[in-house]
C-alpha cells in the first residue's frame, strides 16, 4: 500500500471521527485527531465517550 493510500484512509477516519464527536457534543478537532492518529480504534474510543453536557 502506498503512502498516499494510507494518508487517504487516515483522513477519512479523521473525518468520521470529527462527525461522530460532533454528534456527541464534543469538538471536531478532538474526534479528527483520534480518528486520524488511531484509526479504527480511535473511532471506537469516540463512540465509547459519553455525550458532553452543554454548559450554559
Amino acid at each position: 500500500m502506498s503512502i498516499y493510500s494510507l494518508l487517504a484512509v487516515a483522513v477519512v477516519m479523521g473525518g468520521l471521527g470529527a462527525y461522530l464527536s460532533e454528534k456527541k457534543g464534543r469538538t471536531h478537532l478532538e474526534g479528527f485527531l483520534m480518528g486520524f492518529l488511531l484509526g479504527l480504534i480511535g473511532l471506537l474510543i469516540v463512540l465509547a465517550l459519553p455525550k458532553k453536557k452543554k454548559e450554559d
